[in-house]
Protein backbone atom coordinates (compact mmCIF):
# COMPACT_ATOMS: atom_id res chain seq x y z
CA UNK A 1 0.00 0.00 0.00
CA UNK A 2 2.80 2.23 0.94
CA UNK A 3 4.06 1.90 -2.90
CA UNK A 4 1.19 2.78 -3.79
CA UNK A 5 0.98 6.67 -2.17
CA UNK A 6 4.81 6.78 -3.77
CA UNK A 7 2.79 7.21 -7.15
CA UNK A 8 2.88 9.80 -9.29
CA UNK A 9 -0.22 11.92 -8.79
CA UNK A 10 -0.96 11.70 -12.77
CA UNK A 11 0.03 7.60 -12.52
CA UNK A 12 -2.33 7.26 -9.55
CA UNK A 13 -5.42 9.48 -11.08
CA UNK A 14 -5.37 6.79 -13.64
CA UNK A 15 -4.72 3.72 -11.33
CA UNK A 16 -7.99 4.52 -9.26
CA UNK A 17 -9.89 5.65 -13.15
CA UNK A 18 -9.03 2.21 -14.28
CA UNK A 19 -9.66 0.25 -11.13
CA UNK A 20 -13.51 2.21 -11.32
CA UNK A 21 -13.76 1.01 -14.73
CA UNK A 22 -12.81 -2.40 -13.96
CA UNK A 23 -15.22 -2.51 -11.37
CA UNK A 24 -18.22 -1.55 -13.29
CA UNK A 25 -17.10 -4.04 -15.87
CA UNK A 26 -17.15 -7.04 -13.52
CA UNK A 27 -20.72 -5.88 -11.84
CA UNK A 28 -22.26 -5.61 -15.62
CA UNK A 29 -20.17 -9.29 -16.17
CA UNK A 30 -21.96 -10.75 -12.79
CA UNK A 31 -24.91 -9.89 -14.19
CA UNK A 32 -26.00 -6.40 -12.57
CA UNK A 33 -26.17 -4.92 -9.38
CA UNK A 34 -28.42 -7.57 -7.89
CA UNK A 35 -25.54 -9.32 -6.59
CA UNK A 36 -23.34 -8.61 -3.84
CA UNK A 37 -20.43 -7.37 -6.90
CA UNK A 38 -20.80 -3.47 -6.52
CA UNK A 39 -18.93 -4.17 -3.33
CA UNK A 40 -15.60 -3.88 -5.14
CA UNK A 41 -16.20 -0.32 -5.95
CA UNK A 42 -15.04 -0.06 -2.48
CA UNK A 43 -11.41 -0.64 -3.65
CA UNK A 44 -10.78 2.39 -5.85
CA UNK A 45 -12.41 4.67 -3.50
CA UNK A 46 -10.07 3.77 -0.76
CA UNK A 47 -7.29 3.84 -3.08
CA UNK A 48 -8.47 7.32 -4.11
CA UNK A 49 -8.06 8.43 -0.74
CA UNK A 50 -4.96 7.55 0.47
CA UNK A 51 -3.29 10.22 -2.13
CA UNK A 52 -6.00 13.10 -2.83
CA UNK A 53 -7.32 12.57 1.33
CA UNK A 54 -11.37 13.63 1.45
CA UNK A 55 -11.24 15.38 -2.10
CA UNK A 56 -10.15 12.44 -3.52
CA UNK A 57 -12.37 9.58 -1.75
CA UNK A 58 -15.58 11.77 -2.15
CA UNK A 59 -15.42 12.38 -6.28
CA UNK A 60 -14.04 8.16 -6.38
CA UNK A 61 -17.57 7.39 -4.52
CA UNK A 62 -19.50 9.57 -6.54
CA UNK A 63 -17.97 8.13 -9.63
CA UNK A 64 -18.50 4.95 -8.26
CA UNK A 65 -21.94 5.68 -7.30
CA UNK A 66 -23.00 6.80 -11.10
CA UNK A 67 -21.43 3.77 -12.32
CA UNK A 68 -23.13 1.37 -10.12
CA UNK A 69 -26.17 3.75 -10.58
CA UNK A 70 -27.88 4.90 -13.52
CA UNK A 71 -25.29 3.52 -15.72
CA UNK A 72 -25.73 -0.59 -14.49
CA UNK A 73 -29.10 -2.40 -14.70
CA UNK A 74 -29.93 -4.06 -11.83
CA UNK A 75 -30.19 -7.48 -14.20
CA UNK A 76 -27.97 -7.02 -17.35
CA UNK A 77 -30.22 -10.15 -18.75
CA UNK A 78 -33.98 -8.76 -18.68
CA UNK A 79 -32.04 -4.44 -18.86
CA UNK A 80 -34.75 -4.21 -15.54
CA UNK A 81 -33.36 -0.73 -14.08
CA UNK A 82 -32.68 -0.12 -10.55
CA UNK A 83 -35.12 2.02 -8.33
CA UNK A 84 -33.78 5.49 -8.14
CA UNK A 85 -33.78 5.26 -4.10
CA UNK A 86 -31.49 2.23 -4.33
CA UNK A 87 -28.42 3.50 -6.27
CA UNK A 88 -29.06 6.72 -3.51
CA UNK A 89 -28.90 4.82 -0.42
CA UNK A 90 -25.50 2.95 -2.20
CA UNK A 91 -24.21 5.71 -3.40
CA UNK A 92 -24.48 7.50 0.10
CA UNK A 93 -22.21 4.61 1.62
CA UNK A 94 -20.07 4.90 -1.52
CA UNK A 95 -19.14 8.58 -0.52
CA UNK A 96 -19.45 8.09 3.16
CA UNK A 97 -16.70 5.37 3.18
CA UNK A 98 -14.66 8.00 0.20
CA UNK A 99 -15.00 10.51 2.64
CA UNK A 100 -14.17 8.56 5.92
CA UNK A 101 -11.23 6.79 4.18
CA UNK A 102 -9.41 10.49 3.33
CA UNK A 103 -10.05 12.12 6.81
CA UNK A 104 -8.74 9.12 8.40
CA UNK A 105 -5.50 9.26 5.79
CA UNK A 106 -5.21 13.12 6.22
CA UNK A 107 -5.42 12.60 10.12
CA UNK A 108 -2.60 9.75 10.08
CA UNK A 109 -0.11 11.66 7.61
CA UNK A 110 -0.67 14.80 10.54
CA UNK A 111 0.30 12.61 13.68
CA UNK A 112 3.03 11.16 11.38
CA UNK A 113 4.52 14.85 11.05
CA UNK A 114 3.94 15.90 14.59
CA UNK A 115 5.74 12.64 15.34
CA UNK A 116 8.65 13.87 13.63
CA UNK A 117 8.54 17.13 14.93
CA UNK A 118 8.62 15.80 18.57
CA UNK A 119 11.40 13.91 17.93
CA UNK A 120 13.52 16.42 16.34
CA UNK A 121 12.35 18.66 19.76
CA UNK A 122 13.09 15.91 21.89
CA UNK A 123 16.20 15.23 20.40
CA UNK A 124 17.05 19.25 20.69
CA UNK A 125 16.41 19.14 24.24
CA UNK A 126 18.23 16.44 24.98
CA UNK A 127 21.34 17.78 23.47
CA UNK A 128 24.12 18.25 26.29
CA UNK A 129 24.77 22.16 26.46
CA UNK A 130 28.76 22.41 26.12
CA UNK A 131 28.77 24.53 28.88
CA UNK A 132 27.47 21.71 31.34
CA UNK A 133 30.38 19.39 30.44
CA UNK A 134 33.27 18.77 32.56
CA UNK A 135 36.44 20.22 31.30
CA UNK A 136 39.01 16.92 32.16
CA UNK A 137 42.17 18.06 34.24
CA UNK A 138 45.31 20.16 31.74
CA UNK A 139 42.94 20.71 28.81
CA UNK A 140 43.23 24.29 29.94
CA UNK A 141 47.34 24.17 29.48
CA UNK A 142 47.13 22.47 26.45
CA UNK A 143 44.16 24.90 24.44
CA UNK A 144 46.85 27.60 25.27
CA UNK A 145 49.38 26.13 24.11
CA UNK A 146 47.73 25.20 20.98
CA UNK A 147 46.73 29.45 20.47
CA UNK A 148 50.09 30.04 21.44
CA UNK A 149 51.56 28.50 18.36
CA UNK A 150 49.32 28.96 15.68
CA UNK A 151 47.00 26.14 16.34
CA UNK A 152 46.78 22.86 14.57
CA UNK A 153 48.65 21.12 11.91
CA UNK A 154 46.28 21.29 9.02
CA UNK A 155 45.94 18.43 6.25
CA UNK A 156 43.53 18.56 3.24
CA UNK A 157 41.67 15.60 2.00
CA UNK A 158 40.32 15.87 -1.90
CA UNK A 159 37.18 16.14 -2.95
CA UNK A 160 36.41 15.09 -6.83
CA UNK A 161 33.68 15.58 -9.13
CA UNK A 162 31.45 12.27 -9.82
CA UNK A 163 31.28 13.19 -13.55
CA UNK A 164 34.83 13.78 -15.02
CA UNK A 165 36.61 12.91 -11.71
CA UNK A 166 38.62 16.25 -11.67
CA UNK A 167 39.61 18.00 -8.48
CA UNK A 168 36.58 20.45 -6.89
CA UNK A 169 37.58 20.90 -3.34
CA UNK A 170 39.33 20.37 -0.16
CA UNK A 171 38.81 19.79 3.20
CA UNK A 172 41.02 21.56 5.47
CA UNK A 173 41.46 18.85 8.69
CA UNK A 174 42.77 19.83 12.02
CA UNK A 175 45.51 17.84 13.12
CA UNK A 176 47.03 17.97 17.30
CA UNK A 177 50.96 16.98 17.52
CA UNK A 178 50.56 15.84 21.40
CA UNK A 179 51.28 13.20 23.66
CA UNK A 180 48.55 11.90 24.09
CA UNK A 181 47.06 12.18 20.91
CA UNK A 182 43.73 12.80 21.35
CA UNK A 183 40.73 13.43 18.16
CA UNK A 184 40.79 16.78 16.57
CA UNK A 185 36.64 16.44 17.85
CA UNK A 186 38.19 16.44 21.50
CA UNK A 187 39.98 19.16 21.13
CA UNK A 188 37.03 21.47 20.06
CA UNK A 189 34.74 19.91 22.50
CA UNK A 190 36.99 20.78 25.49
CA UNK A 191 38.16 24.43 24.08
CA UNK A 192 34.60 24.84 23.67
CA UNK A 193 33.89 23.66 27.36
CA UNK A 194 36.80 26.27 28.29
CA UNK A 195 35.36 29.28 26.04
CA UNK A 196 37.80 28.73 23.96
CA UNK A 197 36.11 27.30 20.69
CA UNK A 198 35.71 29.96 18.52
CA UNK A 199 39.11 30.94 18.91
CA UNK A 200 40.46 27.68 18.47
CA UNK A 201 38.24 26.87 15.45
CA UNK A 202 39.69 30.45 14.00
CA UNK A 203 43.21 29.36 14.84
CA UNK A 204 42.78 26.27 12.56
CA UNK A 205 40.56 28.64 9.86
CA UNK A 206 43.41 30.75 9.47
CA UNK A 207 46.27 27.95 9.48
CA UNK A 208 44.08 26.33 6.43
CA UNK A 209 44.39 29.85 4.66
CA UNK A 210 48.02 30.16 4.85
CA UNK A 211 49.06 26.58 4.17
CA UNK A 212 46.38 26.33 0.77
CA UNK A 213 48.17 29.29 -0.91
CA UNK A 214 49.60 26.91 -3.71
CA UNK A 215 45.95 25.46 -4.24
CA UNK A 216 44.98 25.90 -7.94
CA UNK A 217 42.45 28.40 -8.87
CA UNK A 218 39.10 27.69 -9.20
CA UNK A 219 39.51 24.67 -6.81
CA UNK A 220 37.00 25.56 -3.14
CA UNK A 221 38.29 25.04 -0.07
CA UNK A 222 36.55 23.90 3.00
CA UNK A 223 36.53 24.45 6.14
CA UNK A 224 34.37 23.40 8.96
CA UNK A 225 32.94 25.92 11.20
CA UNK A 226 30.34 25.86 14.64
CA UNK A 227 27.41 28.37 14.72
CA UNK A 228 29.14 30.59 17.56
CA UNK A 229 32.10 30.60 15.03
CA UNK A 230 30.01 31.51 11.59
CA UNK A 231 28.55 34.32 13.80
CA UNK A 232 31.87 36.08 14.74
CA UNK A 233 32.65 39.10 12.60
CA UNK A 234 36.93 38.08 13.37
CA UNK A 235 35.76 35.03 10.59
CA UNK A 236 34.78 37.55 8.13
CA UNK A 237 38.57 39.62 8.20
CA UNK A 238 40.11 36.25 7.74
CA UNK A 239 37.94 35.34 4.77
CA UNK A 240 38.66 39.20 3.07
CA UNK A 241 42.19 38.06 2.78
CA UNK A 242 41.32 35.27 0.46
CA UNK A 243 38.78 36.98 -1.86
CA UNK A 244 39.65 35.28 -4.70
CA UNK A 245 39.62 31.57 -3.60
CA UNK A 246 36.28 29.69 -3.33
CA UNK A 247 35.01 28.98 0.21
CA UNK A 248 32.96 26.56 2.17
CA UNK A 249 31.38 26.53 5.40
CA UNK A 250 30.85 23.62 6.47
CA UNK A 251 28.31 23.16 9.96
CA UNK A 252 27.87 19.78 11.07
CA UNK A 253 24.44 17.85 12.20
CA UNK A 254 25.52 17.65 15.11
CA UNK A 255 25.93 21.43 15.87
CA UNK A 256 22.71 22.71 18.21
CA UNK A 257 21.68 25.55 16.64
CA UNK A 258 19.91 28.08 18.99
CA UNK A 259 18.82 30.84 17.09
CA UNK A 260 18.41 30.35 13.41
CA UNK A 261 17.70 34.09 12.62
CA UNK A 262 21.21 35.55 13.73
CA UNK A 263 23.10 32.32 11.78
CA UNK A 264 21.03 33.23 8.86
CA UNK A 265 22.35 37.04 9.12
CA UNK A 266 26.11 35.87 9.32
CA UNK A 267 25.35 33.28 6.52
CA UNK A 268 23.98 36.74 4.33
CA UNK A 269 27.39 38.07 5.18
CA UNK A 270 29.45 34.83 4.29
CA UNK A 271 27.20 34.65 0.61
CA UNK A 272 27.99 38.22 0.01
CA UNK A 273 31.58 37.29 -0.22
CA UNK A 274 30.89 34.09 -2.27
CA UNK A 275 31.34 31.50 0.53
CA UNK A 276 29.13 28.56 0.00
CA UNK A 277 27.20 26.80 2.63
CA UNK A 278 27.48 22.89 3.57
CA UNK A 279 25.87 20.67 6.08
CA UNK A 280 28.16 17.84 6.97
CA UNK A 281 26.91 14.39 8.25
CA UNK A 282 23.40 14.67 6.47
CA UNK A 283 21.63 11.44 7.34
CA UNK A 284 23.28 11.12 10.99
CA UNK A 285 20.05 12.25 12.30
CA UNK A 286 16.90 14.62 12.64
CA UNK A 287 19.02 17.83 12.84
CA UNK A 288 20.65 17.87 9.59
CA UNK A 289 17.50 17.85 8.08
CA UNK A 290 16.08 20.88 10.05
CA UNK A 291 19.73 22.07 8.72
CA UNK A 292 18.62 21.56 5.45
CA UNK A 293 15.13 23.56 5.71
CA UNK A 294 16.21 25.97 7.56
CA UNK A 295 19.57 26.98 6.03
CA UNK A 296 19.30 26.09 2.36
CA UNK A 297 22.82 24.54 2.13
CA UNK A 298 24.37 25.20 -1.57
CA UNK A 299 26.15 21.59 -0.66
CA UNK A 300 24.70 18.50 1.44
CA UNK A 301 27.17 15.92 2.30
CA UNK A 302 26.09 12.54 3.33
CA UNK A 303 27.05 10.85 6.52
CA UNK A 304 29.29 7.35 5.96
CA UNK A 305 26.75 5.74 7.63
CA UNK A 306 24.27 6.08 4.91
CA UNK A 307 26.90 6.40 1.75
CA UNK A 308 28.42 2.94 2.33
CA UNK A 309 27.56 -0.26 1.03
CA UNK A 310 24.53 1.26 -0.30
CA UNK A 311 24.47 -1.31 -3.31
CA UNK A 312 22.84 -3.98 -1.42
CA UNK A 313 20.64 -2.36 1.26
CA UNK A 314 17.22 -1.84 -0.19
CA UNK A 315 16.45 0.70 2.53
CA UNK A 316 19.00 3.31 2.02
CA UNK A 317 18.79 3.19 -1.73
CA UNK A 318 15.24 4.48 -2.07
CA UNK A 319 16.40 7.39 0.68
CA UNK A 320 19.59 8.28 -1.27
CA UNK A 321 17.55 8.43 -4.40
CA UNK A 322 15.11 10.36 -2.85
CA UNK A 323 17.95 12.76 -1.36
CA UNK A 324 19.79 13.59 -5.08
CA UNK A 325 16.10 14.01 -6.14
CA UNK A 326 15.91 16.74 -3.67
CA UNK A 327 19.12 18.28 -4.22
CA UNK A 328 18.45 18.47 -7.31
CA UNK A 329 14.49 20.21 -7.04
CA UNK A 330 16.39 23.01 -4.77
CA UNK A 331 19.18 24.02 -6.70
CA UNK A 332 21.90 21.81 -4.11
CA UNK A 333 24.49 19.75 -4.66
CA UNK A 334 25.25 16.23 -3.40
CA UNK A 335 28.48 15.25 -1.92
CA UNK A 336 29.22 12.00 -0.40
CA UNK A 337 31.57 11.04 2.41
CA UNK A 338 33.36 8.13 3.30
CA UNK A 339 33.79 6.61 -0.24
CA UNK A 340 36.04 3.70 0.39
CA UNK A 341 35.06 1.05 -2.22
CA UNK A 342 34.81 0.86 -6.21
CA UNK A 343 31.18 -0.55 -5.84
CA UNK A 344 30.11 2.15 -3.40
CA UNK A 345 31.30 4.87 -5.96
CA UNK A 346 29.61 3.74 -9.15
CA UNK A 347 26.79 3.39 -7.26
CA UNK A 348 26.47 6.87 -6.39
CA UNK A 349 27.68 7.73 -9.96
CA UNK A 350 24.64 5.39 -11.03
CA UNK A 351 22.34 7.46 -8.31
CA UNK A 352 23.34 11.22 -9.61
CA UNK A 353 25.55 12.72 -6.98
CA UNK A 354 27.86 15.61 -7.88
CA UNK A 355 31.14 15.06 -6.07
CA UNK A 356 33.14 12.66 -3.97
CA UNK A 357 35.33 11.69 -0.56
CA UNK A 358 36.65 9.09 1.19
CA UNK A 359 40.29 6.37 1.08
CA UNK A 360 39.74 5.33 -2.15
CA UNK A 361 39.94 8.85 -3.64
CA UNK A 362 42.49 10.62 -1.71
CA UNK A 363 43.55 10.25 2.01
CA UNK A 364 43.95 13.32 3.92
CA UNK A 365 47.26 15.10 3.24
CA UNK A 366 50.09 17.60 2.60
CA UNK A 367 49.09 19.76 -1.02
CA UNK A 368 49.21 19.48 -3.57
CA UNK A 369 46.43 17.21 -4.35
CA UNK A 370 45.96 15.37 -7.33
CA UNK A 371 44.12 17.41 -9.89
CA UNK A 372 42.35 14.35 -10.76
CA UNK A 373 41.15 11.10 -9.03
CA UNK A 374 42.46 7.78 -10.65
CA UNK A 375 39.59 5.92 -9.35
CA UNK A 376 36.54 8.61 -10.25
CA UNK A 377 36.20 7.20 -14.24
CA UNK A 378 33.73 9.41 -15.93
CA UNK A 379 30.37 8.67 -16.18
CA UNK A 380 29.16 7.94 -20.04
CA UNK A 381 26.41 9.94 -19.64
CA UNK A 382 26.85 12.48 -17.41
CA UNK A 383 27.33 15.69 -18.44
CA UNK A 384 30.03 18.47 -16.85
CA UNK A 385 28.77 19.62 -13.20
CA UNK A 386 29.85 22.49 -11.94
CA UNK A 387 30.57 21.86 -7.80
CA UNK A 388 32.12 24.76 -5.83
CA UNK A 389 33.19 22.54 -3.05
CA UNK A 390 32.57 20.14 -0.51
CA UNK A 391 34.13 18.47 2.61
CA UNK A 392 34.27 14.80 4.38
CA UNK A 393 34.51 13.47 7.55
CA UNK A 394 33.78 14.82 10.86
CA UNK A 395 36.96 15.96 11.55
CA UNK A 396 37.96 19.31 11.35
Amino acid sequence: MRRLTRLPPSLHAALVSALLAGSWALVYAAGGTRTAVPHVFYIPIVLAALPFGVWGGLCAGVVAMLLAGPAMPLDVATHESQQIVNWLIRGAFFITVGAVAGSLTVAQRRSFQAGLVDQLQAEIELATPLADLQVEPGWQARVHQALQSGGPRIVFQPIYALDDGRLVAVEALARFDTVPNYPPEVWFEQAANLGFGVELELAAIEAALETSSDLPAGVALTFNASPATLTDERLLHLLDTQRDRPMIAEITEHALIEDYHELDVALAALRSRGVQLAVDDAGAGFASLRHIVRLQPELIKLDPSLTQDLGSDPVRRPLAECLVQFALKTDSKIIVEGIETAADLTTWQHLGAHAAQGYLLGRPGTLPAAVRSANAHPRLTASSVDVRGAPSTADR
